[in-house]
């Protein structure tokens, strides 16, 4: 395949194929300057989107794909899978805290705001 299919069959862009591409997510062969798509870069690329889907980070996916080439089927593999996506669920985890704290500190100037309102309605009765 060519990359206008490939962009066109999975709705993404070129440059995010670039990307994958320099992270070392894909490994497309080139032939005459143009990346050609085998059935296996169009299988990867379906699991990067997949692991995207999910909210995993491309770190992680490297990781993953990391593991995958060099341990694939082993128990080795499925623990550090664990582990990634272990460590995906705590980073996850934090951001929502640092979430419920800005929320917390914009309710509180809401609050404030509320209560100047209240008094400028006061004043003009």
């Amino acid at each position: 395949m060519k990359t206008g299919q490939i962009t066109q069959t999975y709705k993404i862009s070129r440059d995010t194929l670039r990307f994958y591409i320099k992270k070392g997510l894909l490994m497309p062969t080139i032939q005459e300057g143009h990346y050609r798509w085998s059935e296996q870069d169009c299988q990867e690329l379906e699991n990067i989107l997949q692991l995207r889907e999910l909210g995993l980070s491309i770190k992680a996916i490297q990781r993953m794909k990391e593991v995958h080439d060099t341990m694939c089927g082993t128990r080795e593999q499925w623990i550090e899978n664990r582990q990634v996506l272990q460590k995906e669920v705590a980073e996850r985890r934090k951001m929502i805290e640092q979430l419920e704290a800005q929320i917390h500190n914009m309710n509180g100037l809401i609050e404030q705001l509320d209560e100047k309102l209240a008094g400028l309605e006061n004043e003009t009765r």
